[in-house]
């Protein structure tokens, strides 16, 4: 046992650096976190108010703080609402509580879904202006700017993910030495992830803040593929790609020493048609086009199915039209549940090939076009 092999006096085993007789010496005998308080917990965390705008530009910033949608509402999420409403998962403790671990997609109101208080009333009209106001047109700013809102609220999430540390360390109140000392590598490992995420998010937000502050919008990269209605399923995120659609490995993502390549997509209504916008900058070229360039290669036939193992595998931000969702069969909508568990679980089990074929089938999206923005392929398709 812990407690015979160290002294009340020498550091704790779990790493927290505090003296063992401080922090786990009677960690067993300790009442349990209430659902209720790591509940509020993570409410505060996730509804902190800032302005992500540049540096620069701070001293413009207005006193209220918006709630932003990353999707935007009234000309995409609108589209696809069934009186007000689109289904979400929601990751908050009562879900999971309620549905045995796992996050169910439930029905969410158009004001909370999608939205995230991580800028100004000011800089959320100002900066956004272009995608909010305008029939999107596919120009380079436009679809930087789709990026730069994915990566505002990249940054905010990991933030406040990782002001959760202490709540993950806590988990372990009451439990056995065995599973303190389980729950206790999970809450290390979960850091470890965080703080490179924080840090590799801080590191493209200089850079993405400097293209926005100076417009220098001609060196954006987009991939679009545009539909000839809204998407059924529209989100918003971003994503070190670890593999193509057809199995290749593109970068480690596990070797946190460097800093990997970011790719960010969205997927809303434009006004005219629906359209998937894949963007990213020149410094994660050797990346981004081969894993938009195995996406090309996906037959328009196919590239629902391929579109939505992306989305269901990267992103947690998904937000879907009430009608879509619940025609799906029990076993695909059972599909879908277990991507979205496995893709959070960090000790999960994976699959190798997580965006080649499954067999899964969903309702196809009609094809318009599909164009490259900012780059050429070495090969068409």
């Amino acid at each position: 046992m812990i407690a015979k092999k160290l002294g009340r006096n020498d550091r704790c085993w779990c790493g927290s650096g505090k003296k063992f007789k401080y922090c786990h010496i009677d960690r067993g005998s300790q009442e349990p976190v209430r659902s209720w308080d790591a509940s509020r917990t993570m409410r505060k965390a996730f509804s902190a108010q800032t302005c992500l705008a540049p540096d620069a530009w701070r001293p413009e910033c207005s006193k209220q703080i918006s709630r932003a949608h990353t999707v935007p509402k009234s000309s995409s999420l609108r589209q696809i609402a069934r009186d007000g409403h689109v289904y979400a998962f929601v990751p908050s403790v009562e879900n999971i509580a309620r549905n045995k671990g796992v996050i169910v997609p439930e029905l969410v109101g158009l004001n909370r879904t999608s939205t995230f208080t991580g800028f100004c009333s000011f800089h959320d009209d100002s900066i956004f202006a272009p995608v909010e106001k305008r029939t999107f047109t596919e120009d380079q700013e436009q679809c930087f700017l789709l990026a730069y809102r994915a990566h505002a609220r990249e940054c905010y999430t990991k933030l406040a993910s990782a002001s959760l540390s202490d709540l993950r360390r806590q988990a372990d109140k009451g439990r056995s030495v065995d599973a303190q000392m389980a729950i206790q590598a999970l809450a290390f490992m979960m850091d470890i992830g965080v703080r490179a995420g924080v840090r590799d998010n801080e590191y493209y937000k200089k850079i993405y803040d400097s293209v926005l502050v100076t417009r220098q919008f001609g060196q954006v990269r987009s991939y679009v593929v545009q539909l000839e209605n809204a998407p059924d399923v529209m989100c918003s995120g971003g994503v070190f790609p670890e593999q193509d659609f057809e199995g290749k490995e593109l970068q480690d993502v596990g070797e946190i020493t460097c800093t990997p390549h970011l790719l960010h997509f969205t997927s809303f209504h434009g006004g005219d048609r629906g359209a998937i916008a894949f963007t990213w900058l020149p410094e994660s070229d050797a990346t981004c086009i081969a894993f938009v360039e195995s996406l090309h290669r996906v037959s328009d036939e196919c590239l629902t199915d391929a579109l939505l193992r992306f989305f269901f595998e990267h992103c947690e931000n998904v937000h879907m039209k009430p009608d879509w969702w619940e025609s799906l069969s029990v076993g695909v909508q059972s599909a879908v549940i277990k991507r979205m568990a496995l893709s959070a679980t960090p000790t999960a089990d994976r699959p190798k090939s997580i965006l080649t074929d499954d067999g899964i089938r969903f309702p196809v999206w009609r094809v318009h076009s599909r164009r490259c923005i900012g780059f050429e392929f070495s090969g068409r398709r």
